[in-house]
């Protein structure tokens, strides 16, 4: 399957994954569920980690646990943009990702990036930045467009370090599940879910296979492609929550998280080409 589809099939995965993030954190304690839900994201690879061919060496263990912190620190940005954001508004941010993924790419890779991945990502960053403006309620412009700019960077170097281990052999199960456990294990000591009940496992259980289909197709998509190009093609993901929230609720959509949607779907033409 090509690199293109994997991320296209990412973004889709991704989609409906936010959904239920904005859902649960309007229903517990939004640092509370980081934990459980990157829990999960780890135990669903488990059945395939017999068939793992385990690596280690130095440059393994450090970019497992750079990768690791990214996560951590990411997802503690993005679960406070969903506190104050809709699914959409928080899509839109993340669509920003392609930017630091092209500047990373370059910086830590020998694959060359091309002037079209670049205008791309520029395209898709700016009309980001454009459409952040009022979109996260109480939360300060300045605010959002700083924890924007941190998910984004860290998801961009997340791909580029995901790149680097693949290329030293390490398959999706191996590179998943050893960074979520480190994520889930972390924010369990930081945020304990005392506060999420047991009833609330099916829905987390959801939420975390299509968020583990998310990332999972990432990385079958950086084995065969370029981090920049993924990341752009993956950023299509407000485009998709947007089609969907008109299609469903049949709601007047906010301008400008139409325009920057509209801006995605330029960047990744450019992106595919």
């Amino acid at each position: 399957m090509s690199p293109t589809l994997l991320a296209l099939l990412a973004a889709a995965s991704l989609a409906i994954s936010s959904l239920f993030t904005k859902r649960m954190v309007g229903e517990y304690p939004p640092r509370q569920l980081i934990g459980p839900l990157l829990g999960l994201n780890a135990l669903l690879v488990v059945p395939f980690l017999p068939f793992v061919r385990w690596h280690v060496s130095a440059a393994i263990v450090l970019l497992h646990l750079a990768s690791a912190t990214a996560l951590v620190i990411g997802s503690w940005c993005v679960f406070e943009l969903f506190v104050h954001g809709s699914a959409s508004a928080v899509a839109v941010g993340q669509a920003m990702a392609p930017i630091p993924a092209v500047i990373f790419t370059a910086l830590l890779l020998s694959t060359p990036v091309t002037w079209p991945q670049v205008v791309a990502a520029g395209i898709v960053s700016l009309a980001v930045l454009g459409a952040l403006g009022g979109s996260f309620g109480q939360l300060r412009p300045g605010r959002a467009v700083a924890f924007v700019a941190i998910a984004a960077g860290l998801n961009g170097l997340l791909v580029v370090m995901t790149k680097m281990l693949t290329e030293r052999g390490l398959g999706v199960a191996e590179i998943y599940f050893v960074r979520t456990c480190i994520g889930a294990a972390v924010w369990i000591v930081l945020a304990f879910p005392r506060d999420i009940p047991r009833r609330a496992v099916p829905e987390l259980l959801t939420r975390s296979s299509f968020q583990t289909g998310y990332f999972a197709l990432i990385i079958l998509a950086v084995q065969r492609g370029s981090p920049a190009t993924v990341q752009t093609l993956a950023a299509t993901t407000p485009l998709m929550l947007l089609v969907s929230t008109f299609l469903v609720r049949r709601r007047a959509l906010p301008i400008r998280l139409v325009f920057a949607s509209c801006a995605v779907v330029l960047g990744v033409a450019l992106a595919a080409r």
